[in-house]
């Protein structure tokens, strides 16, 4: 799928124009390949040695193994130099048109036997804050999101790599209403009509996907682990201290762990 495969330095006036259709795309070559790995090297001998409240864990084969690492720029500084760098802010305002802010991050390690998940919107879904009330997902907080993804090692289909699918023009509600409510995928006769792309990356590549696009991934079958950095921004607004009251409300959440997990089993 070579035609949304962009190189950033030659293809900056068609970025804008190819998102604007499709919703997501893709960068080739946008960092350096060992700036990658050195992030990815340090942060694997960080996990040795630490215990984090943000770090959770899968079984594969009877084994316990991280899964993923929520607040990683918390966790690791060359995360959160990268996160926040001034050249991805610059492709998000050039695509997006306006400014957006870090809203949450993430580290999925997905080793192999990693499970996947279920097509899905981000950021919709129902939840219940600690007073019980109901609230409209990420719409709480924006009317708009962006996401980011940044491979640390090779991400292909045998090793579940992400699949995207065009962005949906629906409004919130009416996603909603095309989801299953015990966990919020997205309804089989749904994804029978949508069109998933697979985003297979290299290290130094990444791909920059809006909130209405529809995504999953499938378990991991090969040999091969698939470190990668999940990047969420919201539009700004005058909410204050959005991330932290992100993961505050996430914390506090009612729901219950079905429907906090879209796990494939």
């Amino acid at each position: 799928m070579k035609f949304f495969k962009f190189n950033n330095l030659y293809d900056k006036n068609k970025i804008p124009d190819f998102y604007d259709e499709y919703g997501f795309v893709i960068i080739k070559n946008f960092f350096s390949k060992h700036y990658i790995k050195k992030i990815k090297n340090q942060i694997i001998n960080k996990v040795r040695n630490s215990k984090n409240k943000f770090f959770y864990f899968e079984k594969i084969n009877k084994k316990l193994v991280i899964r993923r690492i929520e607040k990683v720029s918390n966790f690791s500084l060359n995360s959160k130099k990268i996160i926040n760098s001034e050249k991805i802010h610059k492709v998000i305002s050039s695509i997006e048109r306006k400014k957006f802010v870090l809203f949450k991050d993430k580290l999925n390690f997905k080793y192999p036997g990693g499970e996947g998940y279920l097509p899905h919107f981000d950021g919709h879904f129902i939840w219940k804050n600690k007073f019980n009330k109901k609230q409209q997902g990420w719409k709480k907080y924006s009317n708009n999101f962006i996401s980011l993804v940044i491979p640390l090692e090779k991400s292909f289909k045998k090793n579940g790599c992400l699949y995207v699918a065009k962005k949906n023009k629906l409004s919130f509600t009416k996603i909603i209403s095309r989801l299953n409510k015990n966990n919020f995928t997205v309804k089989k006769n749904y994804i029978k009509k949508m069109k998933f792309f697979p985003v297979e990356l290299n290290c130094g590549d990444v791909c920059f996907f809006n909130w209405k696009c529809a995504h999953f991934s499938k378990k991991n079958y090969s040999n091969k682990s698939r470190m990668i950095f999940y990047i969420t921004y919201s539009l700004k607004n005058n909410f204050k201290n959005l991330r932290a009251n992100y993961y505050l409300d996430k914390r506090d959440s009612k729901n219950s762990d079905k429907k906090k997990s879209l796990l494939y089993n």
